[in-house]
């Protein structure tokens, strides 16, 4: 069959053809045999990444239920690749293409595709590439900025505490942000037992060679500077 591109999707010129109006049971289906033999936090990542192709295939006639998996050969799965490497990520085009791959193995094992076919329609490389990370390193006249707004704008002793506190953890541990910051309530500060844990052992490590030096030719990061370990502590011992 001849490919064509409409709107910018990889449609057939017979496109019924790939659309199945009677999927066969769960248990002969390709796609649902795959998705079953993924973790269940894996199995709507991939859905998604299967309806992606089928939409694609179909023109949106079809998902990963009704499309005839098995009547796919290089030409459709070359044609997909192709438009997805041109709107998302290496990642996410990768992801993509191994969810479709997946499927084509299973057709293979079911017995509805010949293993000449299927190695030519999974015959594909993947996408090569990275995607810079977000956001840039703080230089220190930023750092000192974000640590004076918290100490000045914040009308109470707790809150700026807790401020301070929130900057030091995210400065000189790095966590997520999800954890740090849902950690941090209006109402009292609960810290997880693993930051509390480095916490306490990076400043135990900082006020041992401090005495050895002045706070001004520290490169801790300012650890061992009183304003830090004086919200950490308050921020420590809140529950």
């Amino acid at each position: 069959m001849r490919m064509t591109i409409h709107e910018g999707n990889p449609t057939l010129a017979e496109s019924q053809g790939l659309v199945t109006l009677t999927p066969p049971q769960p248990d002969r289906h390709p796609s649902a045999v795959c998705l079953a033999g993924l973790a269940s936090g894996s199995r709507r990542t991939m859905r998604q990444a299967l309806d992606t192709v089928a939409a694609l295939l179909t023109g949106g006639r079809a998902d990963a239920e009704t499309l005839d998996w098995s009547a796919l050969r290089y030409q459709h799965t070359a044609a997909v690749r192709a438009v997805i490497a041109e709107r998302y990520a290496p990642a996410t085009v990768n992801k993509i293409l191994a969810a479709m791959r997946g499927v084509l193995r299973q057709a293979w094992r079911l017995g509805y595709m010949t293993a000449e076919d299927y190695r030519r329609a999974a015959d594909l490389t993947p996408v090569r590439g990275s995607t810079l990370p977000r956001g840039r390193a703080l230089t220190m006249g930023e750092l000192r900025a974000l640590f004076a707004a918290a100490t000045l704008e914040q009308p109470h002793p707790t809150t700026q505490a807790r401020d301070s506190a929130l900057l030091a953890v995210l400065y000189s541990r790095n966590p997520r942000r999800r954890i740090a910051t849902s950690r941090f309530t209006d109402g009292g500060v609960s810290v997880p037992s693993s930051i509390r844990r480095r916490a306490y052992a990076k400043r135990s490590a900082v006020a041992s060679d401090a005495t050895a030096r002045s706070p001004s030719k520290c490169r801790s990061k300012c650890l061992c500077t009183p304003r830090f370990w004086s919200g950490s502590e308050r921020l420590l011992l809140t529950t």
